[in-house]
Formats: C-alpha cells, structure tokens, sequence
C-alpha cells in the first residue's frame, strides 16, 4: 500500500513539475515594439544603479539584447554580440539588458563572460514591458534616429550583422 501511495505521489509531483515549467516558459512571439516605432528613452540601469536613456545616444546605430543568465541561447547571442562589436570596430553601441534578475548575479555573469560592454539591469522589468519582449533572447536594432529597424528572437547574429551594415552605409552616404 505504501509503495502504491509512493508511486501515485510520484506520478503527481511529475506531472505538477512538467506543468509548471511549461506555464513559466516564455511564449514564443515577436516584441510588441515593431519596425518603424520610437522606442522607448529607458534602456534600465547600470550594474551600479543609474538610469540609462536611449535619448543619451542619438544619431547613433545602438543594438538592445534582451536576456537571462540562465538561458544558453542567450549567451551565445551575447558572445558572438561581442566579436560582431569588435569587428565593426566599435561603429554602433550594445547594450544587453538583463530581464529582473539580482544585480550579483548579472555582475558574476558579465565577469565570468568578459563582456566589455554595457550590461544593464531591468529590476522592476519597466523596460521588459514598454519593449512587449515576449521570449529571450530578443534582439533590438535602433537607428541613428530612435526607432525601430529589426527586431530578431533567438541567436540570429548574421541577420543582426547585414542590418547594421545597412544603418552603417546610410550614416556614411
């Protein structure tokens, strides 16, 4: 009788673990924010605590990745980020925001990764909200004039990289 009660509960403690993840996951979709919308002036907070605004950065080509420490996708979009940085010498801006996670933890992260570019916060996920990021990680192009011109879910850092060269030739054009 014990071992029927042991496998029941089993049973139970499975089904309730398989359910609760799958409601925890994220749904799959686009950003509410499309292409051609002004985005939002916050971008979050630095490790340290102040207020980042895209107003800060205009006429600028800045690149957004919305992200979780835990989640491997996510950080190979924000590994290869960072050789699509360097090998654009610098030319647009990145920034990574992180969506309400501790700042202890973003900080070991953007250590442990030797990430040499911003790495923003998201505490209250006021950013997370105003941008409708719906999976991670999800990745922002911004043109020079504040709005929207890609929007990509996923490790997509070669479409990333051929919208960029775009944004980058009309600045020199």
């Amino acid at each position: 009788m014990k071992r029927k009660h042991i496998c029941l509960l089993s049973l139970f403690l499975t089904l309730f673990i398989i359910t609760s993840c799958s409601t925890l996951a994220p749904q799959k979709g686009d950003p509410a924010i499309r292409k051609g919308d002004f985005a939002p002036d916050l971008l979050g907070e630095t490790l340290d605590g102040h207020e980042v605004h895209l107003s800060e950065f205009r006429g600028k080509v800045v690149v957004l990745i919305f992200w979780k420490t835990w989640c491997n996708a996510c950080r190979i979009e924000l590994v290869n980020a960072k050789v699509l940085r360097h090998a654009y010498k610098n030319k647009f801006l990145l920034f990574a925001i992180n969506i309400g996670e501790p700042t202890r933890v973003v900080r070991a992260f953007k250590m442990h990764y030797l990430l040499d570019f911003p790495v923003l916060v998201d505490p209250r996920t006021r950013v997370f909200s105003a941008y409708g990021i719906r999976v991670w990680p999800t990745t922002i192009l911004i043109n020079q004039r504040g709005q929207v011109c890609w929007t990509g879910i996923g490790s997509e850092v070669e479409l990333l990289r051929q919208e960029i060269e775009i944004l980058l030739e009309e600045k020199t054009a």
